[in-house]
């Protein structure tokens, strides 16, 4: 029998799913919407799908050839979502999580593809403080900060294999992000879900039976911005010197900024070939990427592919899927210290030394650190790593063998999974002996070599089941997972080589290590395993009722002896009102309203191996019977009950779709209470031999309200425009930092300031308080002789100098209370224009560089505003960490424009589709905060808001240039 599929309008749907119901006998529509089956029974029924539409069920009744029409799916409820070990349709999702599809990704150009969803998921913070360094990676939090010294950042699960690294994907190889971010869908994994779980899953070759081919390059610039306004030399000379401050005229006028910084050109090509039909298909990408930084030494260029096999036999009793992915990549590690020197070094320092032009000039007498153009230019530090992930799946229909006459719609089948990851890094660090700290240690030259390798191998055996009995539809999931991971590396150094020209490729050749007493050399190695037994019911009748809960049994060797497993169930449940027979009358204009509740437990194992063990180390050497022998002892205390942190999760939420899909969206309140928590905790010597042990002790508590709305306000042939708003609050409480065993103080401080004003907390965690609590004294003013005036804890007011701890007061938390990102996207005819904003209110961060360079004490170049807003604050005087320096961080930016073209190419033989598209990032930010961009400063982690360092990287402006051609 012979038959097409077309959508409303007549047109074909290619690679449309025909599917004869209760059999194994299936194909797909070619270009042309049609498709064919052979030795089909006359009475059979064909189940027909595609995405976006809805499924329809034809009887053949005796027809041999037959044209369906499939209806677009009005509220998008099709759309199949990628839970853990498997996928759900969105209509039958009973807990929070976020879709991101390919068309929905962020227009940037960076290594990191977690760039991509950056603000395109509520309660999902992706910070990267150093963009524009391509080898810098972002920070990802979901839901909060959820340990004290436990990882935070959430498992990364590609393709269904957990554990994924981010380094080794191209983004035009993404399909969707699937981001799991209550309990209820992360309590699958165990004790890794506690810090949420990002799936992603890659694009598969086509089954329309012909070959594609796609070519795709993107085009950047990175233009570094000079975010403070630091005195020039002019200045300096106009300013400082006349005031009578410490200061030193030594003659050049340079600009180090301009000096170290570069556009960041960064070029990225993709080639992928993919084909295939009903029971094969594949997928093959090659990509070549180099990007230079705007510290003009660094730099990162890789060679990787991709490459994705399907193959189903032709009864469709075993399916096969195979990954393979090798990347290797050149870094040239930049140095982003030189930015901070760069904007402390007095500007009058000139580069090269004016008695020997052939040599740097010597920083360090008058601005206390290295020239940063000589240590830019001089210093060789290189890493190559290789990477290569393969994994392989076996499936097995078990239906046909088992139950070959099934009367019902049923699926049975298991598969099993192998996976292997093997990652190798490889450091070279070279100081020549011509710098100048060298000649000052007489030494000639200094090398490294640091290798660190990795592997991870995993196996996993999963059984499905499903049955659909009229409106009752049952699904049932167990498996079973293992994974190891081996970890080892060494390291060496040496100095005092014949030339530079041996520089660290030949270590052995330095004779600095040959001096008494020295090694040079270190190497480690340790391992780890997870066991787990796990599985899901789910159940829906009517795709009304919905219910689903989940236990995972897992087992981890870095716990103690009594606590290596644990239990993480989940249990969800969800209600679609508007199939109910008394919402029939709001049918004209509600689509689809849900709401759902879960409840999950989840862990966290992300810490170091053995640290539950009792394991020895060397503590220096003894002479003993005339010679010096080695000395072996306990290296930590035991810790034999050490166990994971656990998660309890609430989730209530509602989904809802309007007005025939031109109002959807989203809303979710959470809860999580995060306890037992993991970190170094100050115990009593003796019993315990050293001060800290690692333990389980606190409790920790999120909170917050989420949403995330999409509105098609205009739908027309040649105009369309669809808006899109995302927010979440968020309240954090630490509840207790004390057990039954360990009784401890009620706070600690964090984010202490460095030298030159050193060891002073910026914020307290405190029992019963948020992190992020700015706690410091409060300001009262600048006496007239040029001194700090504070407020004591009784309101009166003091000099700063006399300020003690009871003075100091809560001002101020870093921590954003709302975050909210909206997209706008346009098109008229072949243009498309997309808009998207960004914000974060409620929070305030301390203007750290206005504390280290804002007054006139500071020895190095300082602010502008030090000779002008703060010149009446004395030289004489240190910066007092106080609320003067705490401002608030609102801000609300144009985070990218995009502007894309797609040319018409109806008569273009080889060509199917070419797009050109430009985008500009970081267009503007509308703050009061008067330092850098606030979007720059990180609110993840336990200290929020409080960059405590002088460490400076400047934000940057990209313009970026892409095409696609589809062949």
């Amino acid at each position: 029998m012979v038959g097409t599929v077309t959508d409303t309008q007549g047109e074909p749907l290619i690679a449309a799913s025909v599917v004869v119901k209760g059999s194994q006998t299936a194909t797909v529509t070619n270009e042309e919407g049609a498709f064919q089956l052979n030795n089909v029974d006359p009475n059979a029924t064909l189940r027909v799908s595609y995405i976006g539409y809805k499924t329809q069920y034809v009887s053949l009744k005796g027809c041999s050839d037959i044209k369906i029409v499939l209806q677009e799916d009005s509220k998008g409820l099709s759309e199949a979502i990628v839970i853990g070990y498997g996928t759900i349709d969105k209509k039958e999702l009973t807990s929070a999580i976020s879709h991101v599809s390919a068309k929905d990704f962020q227009s940037v150009a960076a290594t990191d593809v977690s760039m991509l969803i950056q603000g395109k998921v509520p309660g999902l913070s992706v910070v990267n403080t150093a963009a524009a360094d391509p080898n810098s990676a972002a920070s990802l939090q979901i839901r909060g900060v959820s340990s004290r010294e436990a990882s935070v950042s959430p498992l990364i699960v590609l393709d269904g294999i957990p554990g994924a690294s981010l380094t080794n994907i191209n983004p035009n190889d993404i399909e969707s992000f699937d981001v799991l971010k209550d309990g209820a869908a992360s309590a699958i994994y165990g004790t890794r879900g506690s810090n949420g779980v990002i799936i992603i899953t890659t694009k598969k070759g086509p089954r329309d039976g012909k070959t594609h081919t796609t070519y795709s390059a993107t085009l950047s610039w990175d233009k570094a911005n000079r975010d403070l306004d630091m005195m020039n030399a002019e200045d300096y000379r106009n300013l400082r010197i006349p005031a009578g401050d410490a200061a030193a005229d030594l003659g050049a006028s340079e600009d180090l900024f301009d000096l170290v910084q570069q556009v960041g050109f960064k070029q990225q090509h993709t080639l992928s070939i993919s084909g295939g039909n009903a029971n094969s298909n594949y997928r093959v990408t090659v990509d070549y990427r180099n990007a230079d930084g705007v510290e003009r030494r660094g730099n990162r260029e890789e060679y990787g592919a991709r490459a994705t096999v399907n193959h189903t036999t032709k009864d469709g009793l075993f399916s096969v899927n195979v990954n393979v992915a090798p990347r290797v990549v050149y870094r040239n590690l930049a140095d982003n210290d030189v930015f901070r020197r760069a904007i402390e070094a007095n500007p009058t320092t000139p580069v090269w030394n004016p008695n020997d032009p052939s040599r740097y000039y010597d920083f360090t007498d008058y601005n206390g650190f290295v020239n940063p153009i000589e240590s830019m230019n001089l210093v060789r530090n290189k890493s190559q790593e290789k990477v290569i992930d393969w994994d392989g799946t076996l499936k097995l229909n078990l239906l046909p063998l088992f139950m070959p006459d099934a009367k019902y719609e049923q699926i049975l089948n298991t598969q099993v999974t192998f996976a292997d990851h093997q990652y190798n890094n490889d450091v070279n660090y070279y100081e020549p002996s011509t710098m100048n700290q060298n000649r000052r240690n007489d030494r000639k030259g200094y090398g490294s070599r640091t290798s660190n390798n990795a592997r991870n191998l995993s196996l996993e055996w999963i059984g499905n089941y499903s049955i659909n009995i009229n409106k009752h539809n049952l699904r049932a999931m167990v498996g079973y997972s293992y994974q190891y991971w081996q970890n080892s590396g060494f390291s060496s150094e040496n100095y005092d080589f014949a030339n530079d020209g041996i520089g660290a490729d030949n270590l052995g050749a330095g004779d600095g290590m040959k001096e008494e007493g020295n090694i040079g050399m270190s190497s480690y190695k340790n391992d780890n395993k997870l066991i787990a037994f796990f599985g899901r019911v789910s159940y829906d009748y009517d795709s009304r009722y919905l219910f689903t809960a989940s236990m995972r049994r897992e087992g981890s060797s870095k716990f103690g002896k009594d606590h290596k497993w644990g239990n993480f169930p989940a249990v969800s449940v969800g209600w679609r009102i508007s199939k109910e027979s008394f919402m029939e009358g709001a049918s004209s204009w509600l689509d689809d309203l849900k709401i759902r509740a879960d409840f999950g437990v989840t862990g966290n194992q992300e810490f170091g191996s053995y640290l539950s063990l009792d394991t020895m180390g060397p503590f220096g050497y003894s002479y003993y019977n005339g010679e010096w022998i080695k000395v072996w002892g306990p290296n930590k205390n035991v810790n034999p009950d050490l166990h994971w942190e656990q998660g309890k999760n609430w989730n209530v939420g509602l989904d809802f779709s309007m007005f025939n899909n031109r109002l959807y969206g989203s809303f979710n309140y959470f809860l999580r209470h995060q306890q037992d928590l993991l970190g170094s905790y100050r115990v009593p010597m003796p019993p315990y031999l050293f001060t800290h042990t690692y333990v389980n002790v606190g409790t920790m508590e999120n909170q917050g309200f989420e949403f995330d709305i999409t509105f098609n306000a205009v739908q027309t042939r040649n105009f369309s425009y669809t808006m899109n708003f995302i927010g979440s609050t968020q309240s954090n409480k630490f509840v207790d930092f004390s057990n039954s065993e360990f009784v401890g103080n009620d706070y600690y401080d964090v984010a202490y300031t460095e030298i030159p004003y050193p060891n002073i907390p910026l914020q307290r965690i405190e029992k019963g308080r948020s992190i992020g609590g700015f706690h410091m004294f409060k300001y009262a003013g600048i006496s007239t002789d040029g001194e700090w005036l504070i407020y004591d804890k009784d309101g009166d007011i003091i000099q700063g100098i006399q300020g003690t701890e009871a003075d100091r007061q809560y001002v101020g938390n870093g921590l954003p209370k709302f975050t909210l990102s909206t997209g706008h996207n346009f098109r008229y005819k072949n243009f498309d224009l997309s808009l998207f904003f960004s914000g974060a209110f409620g929070f305030h961060i301390f203007n750290i560089h206005d504390f280290y360079y804002g007054t006139r004490n500071f020895t190095g170049n300082t602010l502008r505003k030090a000779y002008g807003k703060n010149f009446l604050i004395s030289p004489d005087q240190n910066p007092i960490v106080s609320d003067y320096f705490l401002e608030r961080g609102d801000y609300f930016k144009l985070d990218y424009l995009t502007l894309g073209y797609t040319l018409p190419l109806r008569n273009i033989r080889f060509l199917n589709s070419f797009r050109i598209y430009g985008t500009v990032r970081n267009v503007f930010t509308i703050t009061k905060y008067s330092g850098m961009d606030p979007s720059n400063f990180n609110v993840n982690g336990l200290n929020p808001g409080a960059h405590s360092g002088r460490g400076y990287y400047p934000t940057t402006r990209q313009f970026l240039l892409g095409v696609q051609l589809d062949f």
